[in-house]
């Protein structure tokens, strides 16, 4: 099965009414160069990752070029770094927008069921984190300032938020990133399972029973961590939709108390006004809906000081 057709159709249609918007602006979008790169040669397929260059660098206080890495979603079954036609333009829409706001933006595949099970798709992006911080001098361009690996945040959405939490609150995945990450950026993923997901084959087949998904939700590996973890975790961001489904709100509500009972003060957050759970990424680019995304800008360039 190709990966388009594993998409909701209700995603679809948002997808298909953003392709003549992007189509539009294809010639700015494709101004940002994009190099793609093995970072894991022991696997054959899904080991690829896609670097977005900024025409110019927001430079850090290392005079260097920070990194976004963006993790898609999907569903846990599907997604890719580059859709095919006509749907072309995601995620290269997002990795222009950030490129062209002064970020290196990388976006990697990684491995999806039936494949494989939790938590080998946030192994997957450790991974990429890992050989990214090790190939600074590989990925690096003439016309920009060196990547600085010192600068890496990573984002991710639904699917891909989920194993963002992993790669940050998971020990045995988390105590593995080489980097000490500038900041993570969570986008309308799950943090506790509710009925629905307890059933859902994909998240089954990664997560395992009912009761194994309790253990590997991200709030488990929230509570899980110690004080002093909790205060040495990277700055987090939170964002959503403002028209997500009610399993994503129920779940976004509960993230917010168990961060501020954890840390003490309500964690930064960005509702994205007027978009629904998928809009907020193929918007960018677009020229409607993008002030989420300079919102996120804002945001990391504070962290950069």
């Amino acid at each position: 099965m190709d990966i388009i057709s594993r998409f909701a159709e209700t995603d679809l249609r948002t997808l298909a009414a953003f392709v003549p918007i992007l189509e539009e602006r294809k010639e700015e979008i494709e101004k940002i160069q994009r190099k793609t790169f093995v970072y894991d040669d022991k696997r054959l397929t899904r080991n690829e990752l896609d670097v977005y260059y900024p025409l110019n660098s927001t430079l850090t206080k290392n005079g260097k070029t920070p990194i976004l890495v963006f993790v898609y979603g999907g569903g846990f079954n599907t997604g890719s770094r580059q859709l095919p036609e006509p749907f072309s333009m995601g995620y290269r829409m997002l990795g222009s927008f950030y490129a062209h706001r002064g970020f290196i933006t990388i976006i990697p595949d990684y491995r999806l069921v039936p494949e494989v099970k939790f938590p080998a798709a946030s192994e997957d992006i450790r991974d990429a984190v890992n050989w990214i911080f090790t190939n600074a001098d590989i990925i690096g361009i003439p016309s920009i300032s060196a990547p600085d690996v010192d600068a890496i945040f990573v984002m991710g959405h639904s699917a891909g938020d989920m194993h963002t939490k992993v790669l940050t609150l998971y020990p045995p995945v988390s105590n593995t990133v080489h980097p000490r990450l500038k900041g993570v950026i969570w986008c309308g993923g799950g943090w506790a399972f509710d009925e629905r997901f307890h059933v859902e084959v994909a998240t089954q087949q990664y997560y395992g029973s009912q009761a194994q998904q309790k253990e590997r939700e991200p709030r488990a590996h929230w509570n899980g961590l110690s004080d002093e973890q909790i205060k040495n975790l990277p700055d987090i961001l939170l964002v959503r939709a403002e028209r997500e489904p009610d399993m994503i709100l129920k779940s976004w509500e509960w993230m917010l108390l168990d961060i501020e009972k954890r840390r003490g003060e309500a964690p930064q957050a960005i509702i994205c006004k007027g978009h629904n759970h998928i809009s907020p990424y193929w918007a960018l680019c677009s020229g409607e809906g993008e002030e989420w995304g300079e919102e996120v800008v804002t945001w990391m360039k504070a962290r950069l000081t």
